[in-house]
């Protein structure tokens, strides 16, 4: 383990990272000049919780303090510009900081990880290959955190990243859960993990890059852990928020199919409002006010006014 970034953090004269990490980093900083763009992918084993993201924003700390310090530009890293939440968010941002930057470093935390696994994954991906498409020419460091690997759409786990990190925690002798670990895989490493495991999920058919001593990370924040902790917790709940909008239309369409559209036949509902809400609560076991109803059918616009006759 090294300690990096010593200017940036006087009190605690920097922070560690693993040398063999550092040692391929070192590869990406020495080419981002010659027009190259590089995308590290950060998984951990379809888990959540495990230090994705810590880690992550390591590598994209140091990254900002070597550019810095070798290219003698400014390249800072921040929460509020280098780090988005949302797959929506990756053009906008890498537009701004690509524009204003020189080799900036962009994290992509996957904070809907925490929430859907693949349905989320399914829609990040197709963000993630708009951004590359329209922002790959910034030679930028781009760190996408992700809960599955194998997940991705080869043109992603194969073509376009340059290596893996896959996070993951140990059983320490007493059985308490240990975070801080990772396997390494190159190009060549990932894309045999990528063919050989995907069909069982199997992140131990291929043998890391760092062979049997995995890498290691620390838990120490190279940003202000309270900020960086409130704005993800933010993006969570605006994408909750999101989700249960998404399922109150769905409800309310629901509402409307049977009892505000009239059959052709009858010219009335399948059901009145009434019965629906009985047959709701004998289904669920959930008390349903007809209010409810109503007010579902209102949001729909549906003029409910005769729907409720027995």
């Amino acid at each position: 383990m090294v300690k990096v970034c010593k200017e940036w953090f006087p009190e605690t004269n920097g922070f560690y990272m693993d040398d063999r990490l550092l040692a391929q980093l070192e590869i990406l900083l020495k080419n981002i000049d010659k027009d190259w763009d590089f995308t590290i992918l950060i998984t951990g084993q379809g888990e959540v919780r495990v230090g994705k993201s810590l880690l992550a924003l390591q590598i994209c700390v140091y990254w900002a303090y070597e550019i810095q310090k070798r290219y003698k530009v400014n390249t800072p890293f921040n929460l509020k510009e280098n780090v988005v939440y949302e797959g929506k968010d990756l053009i906008k941002q890498g537009n701004i900081i690509g524009t204003k930057y020189k080799f900036p470093a962009l994290l992509f935390d996957e904070a809907g990880a925490d929430l859907e696994g693949k349905k989320i994954m399914s829609g990040a991906t197709k963000d993630v290959l708009d951004f590359f498409r329209e922002c790959g020419q910034y030679n930028m460091l781009n760190v996408l955190v992700l809960p599955e690997f194998f997940d991705l759409p080869k043109g992603i786990a194969l073509s376009r990243s340059v290596c893996l990190i896959d996070v993951f925690y140990k059983a320490d002798e007493r059985g308490y859960f240990k975070r801080g670990f990772y396997n390494f895989y190159s190009r060549r490493s990932k894309k045999w993990l990528y063919l050989k495991g995907k069909k069982n999920l199997d992140y131990h058919c291929v043998k890391s890059d760092f062979g049997k001593r995995p890498g290691q990370f620390y838990n120490t924040y190279p940003v202000d852990e309270k900020e960086y902790r409130a704005l993800k917790q933010e993006a969570l709940k605006h994408r909750e928020s999101k989700r249960r909008n998404k399922f109150m239309v769905q409800r309310d369409a629901c509402i409307y199919l049977l009892c505000g559209e009239k059959q052709e036949e009858t010219g009335k509902p399948i059901l009145p409002q009434t019965k629906l809400c009985q047959r709701l609560e004998q289904l669920t076991g959930i008390y349903i006010a007809q209010q409810t109803t109503s007010d579902a059918l209102r949001r729909m616009n549906v003029d409910n006014e005769d729907f409720n006759e027995d």
